[in-house]
């Protein structure tokens, strides 16, 4: 997709401090190998804030930051990978009450951690067919992994490390900080197993009280795949990556070298690598893998904490090219080509 007048208008983020990965080690929650491999430093962690208030508080900066405000709003849809409060409710219409936006439209995305870039194509085409006098769509999304049934130190492949955190953009029609070049997503249906494993589809696992664990569900189908000398997972996923972004970079008119920025999930180096800079022919400079370290992966929110960083440190220009890119179960691939309109007042 290529969208015509489709800008950020706005950008918040909500992060709590992070919970160093060596105390992890020393206190046995993080194993000592996998953490000298990862080369993570630190992990976000919050308390017992509510997803859907973490969201909250970063949607009130984005509003600010958005020249429409809340009263611009005519659609809100929130992202999320992970429980959000109780069954069978809405966390959108809860994150709306709290920021005092009626009169819209509202609902939930689940779309794991593409479920942010996912919104922005959902956007992208909603956009032309807002209320005139509520043109723009305000984005959530937030997850909070301290549960029971959760081990956010092993929670996927190497390097990846579940965060807590929550970002927010408008998406408006008129202008903003950046301008939204391409958008192209795809699904890689044969990877669907990855995230599942051997469970079965009921039950749900959350109802009977089981832990969620990605890395067994990993596991399991990795093996299946051996079993039946299908093609390497590994190097099926960073072909899929390598074709969905090149497919967004042809969409937007611009090569790999013509991209300031490469803003992945926050993972480990070699990953990032292998699976975002090397085959557009960059180096792992052009990534925020450094300042992801502090992070951890902060599920939909990991290349909007990076774009914000980004801007409010000087370290973007008017015309820069960056790519939003991220991977999800299904197995989901979504590419997103920003250009950097003109740095917002907000900014340092």
């Amino acid at each position: 997709m290529k969208p015509a007048n489709v800008f950020l208008a706005g950008l918040g983020c909500w992060l709590p401090e992070p919970y160093p990965a060596a105390e992890a080690v020393a206190a046995g929650l993080y194993d000592a190998t996998v953490h000298a491999e990862s080369g993570l430093r630190g992990v976000l962690v919050a308390g017992p804030e509510a997803p859907p208030d973490m969201a909250v508080r970063a949607a009130r900066t984005a509003l600010e930051r958005s020249p429409g405000g809340a009263a611009a709003i005519g659609t809100v849809l929130h992202g999320s990978t992970f429980y959000q409060g109780p069954e069978m409710w809405s966390p959108a219409a809860y994150i709306m009450r709290e920021l005092g936006i009626g009169g819209a439209g509202g609902t939930e995305i689940r779309n794991g951690c593409n479920s942010m870039l996912t919104g922005v194509e959902l956007a992208a085409g909603l956009l032309a067919h807002q209320p005139a006098d509520r043109p723009d769509i305000l984005l959530t999304t937030a997850d909070n992994f301290n549960s029971p049934l959760f081990n956010r130190w092993n929670s996927g492949p190497m390097g990846v490390i579940a965060a807590d955190a929550a970002s927010s953009v408008v998406i408006s029609p008129t202008d903003g900080f950046a301008r939204v070049e391409a958008v192209v997503s795809r699904v890689y249906p044969q990877f669907e197993a990855m995230a599942r494993g051997d469970e079965p589809l009921f039950p749900p696992t959350g109802s009977t009280g089981h832990r969620v664990d990605p890395v067994e569900r990993a596991q399991q189908f990795n093996e299946r795949v051996r079993e039946t000398g299908g093609p390497g997972v590994a190097d099926g996923i960073a072909r899929a990556c390598a074709e969905t972004v090149r497919a967004a970079l042809d969409e937007a008119g611009i090569k790999g070298p013509d991209l300031r920025w490469v803003l992945v999930p926050n993972g480990d180096e070699a990953t990032t690598r292998n699976c975002a800079t090397e085959p557009l022919g960059l180096d792992i400079t052009r990534s925020q893998y450094e300042f992801g370290r502090d992070i951890g992966h902060a599920s939909a929110s990991d290349q909007f904490i990076a774009l914000d960083h980004l801007l409010r440190t000087g370290r973007l220009d008017a015309g820069d090219h960056v790519l939003l890119f991220g991977g999800a179960p299904g197995w989901s691939a979504v590419a997103v080509v920003l250009t950097v309109h003109a740095l917002p007042p907000w900014t340092e």
